[in-house]
C-alpha cells in the first residue's frame, strides 16, 4: 500500500506533522520517567541497546550515556530528522516489524510509547525484539495505560479522537511480552504527576476542533474520572496523573 493510500494514524503525513511540536510534549522529557527507564535498564557500559520507535531520541539520548552504543529505530524520517544524533547514537529508519539484525545482537532493547500505535502485527513486532536480544538481555516496555480499569472506557474514547491506537492494561503487556517469549517478566508502575492536559493538546499537532473536544471531555468528565486521574481544574487548565507501565522482560 503506498503511504498516499494508508490511513491518517500511519501515514507519513500524520508523524510529519506530529514531528513539529513532538519535542514540545511534556511527558517526552519527564526527567522523573527517563530515570524510571534507566534504572529498571540496569544498563552497563559494554552494552549495545536498541531503542524501538525512537522519535527524535530522547531515551536514546538518555540512555547513550550508560552504554557502548544505541542504535534507533523508526519508521518516520520526519520524527528522527528533528533528534541530535551522534557519538555512540545511531539511527535506522525501519520498522520493528520488518526484519533487519540478526539473532541476538542487543544487550537490551527499549520501547517507549511505541506499541500502541503497532495496530497489526503487534505479537510478530514484539517477537522480533525477542530474537534479536541476547540471552540473558532485557527490554524495558514503557506504555501509558489508563489508572483504573473504571474509565478505561473513558481513555479510549478521549484517544479515538486523537488517533488510533490500542489501548494497554499492565497485565496486556505482561501477556504481550511472554506470548513472544520472554520467560521472566517484571511489571512495575510510574506516576507523573499533574501533567498538562493544554500541553498534551496543543503539541499533539491535532486539529482545533478534535483539541476542543477532548479538553471539554476532561472538564465536565465524571466524579470516578476526575478522581481516578487525580484531575485538577485550573483557570487555563486541567492537570492530570499519568499512569505508566514499566515492563521489564528477560530472555532466557
Amino acid at each position: 500500500m503506498s503511504d498516499s493510500n494508508k490511513p491518517a494514524h500511519e501515514g507519513a503525513r500524520y508523524w510529519f506533522i506530529r514531528s513539529k511540536k513532538y519535542d514540545g510534549l511534556e511527558w517526552v522529557h519527564k526527567r522523573s520517567l527517563i530515570s524510571a527507564i534507566i534504572k529498571a535498564g540496569e544498563f552497563e557500559k559494554d552494552h549495545l541497546v536498541l531503542d524501538v520507535g525512537t522519535g527524535t531520541g530522547a531515551v536514546a539520548r538518555s540512555v547513550s550515556r550508560f552504554v557502548r552504543e544505541v542504535i534507533g529505530i523508526d519508521k518516520s524520517a520526519a520524527m528522527m530528522k528533528r533528534g541530535d544524533w551522534g557519538e555512540n547514537r545511531y539511527f535506522v529508519r525501519r520498522d520493528i516489524r520488518e526484519p533487519l539484525f540478526r539473532d541476538g545482537v542487543f544487550d537490551r532493547i527499549t520501547a517507549r510509547m511505541v506499541f500502541h500505535h503497532i495496530l497489526e502485527g503487534t505479537r510478530g513486532a514484539m517477537r522480533e525484539c525477542c530474537r534479536v536480544l541476547k540471552k540473558g538481555g532485557l527490554m524495558v516496555l514503557v506504555e501509558g495505560v489508563p489508572p483504573s480499569e473504571k474509565v478505561k472506557e473513558d481513555f479510549t474514547e478521549i484517544f479515538k479522537l486523537k488517533e488510533e491506537r490500542l489501548t494497554f492494561m499492565g497485565e496486556d503487556l505482561v501477556a504481550l511480552m511472554k506470548g513472544a517469549g520472554f520467560k521472566k517478566t517484571d511489571i512495575r508502575y510510574h506516576v507523573m504527576r499533574h501533567m498538562s492536559v493544554k500541553n498534551w493538546l496543543d503539541k499533539s499537532g491535532l486539529p482545533t476542533a478534535a483539541v476542543n473536544k477532548i479538553y471539554d471531555m476532561h472538564r465536565h468528565a465524571s466524579p470516578v474520572f476526575g478522581k481516578c486521574y487525580n484531575m485538577v481544574i485550573t483557570p487555563d487548565d486541567c492537570l492530570i496523573d499519568m499512569k505508566m507501565a514499566i515492563v521489564v522482560g528477560e530472555k532466557q
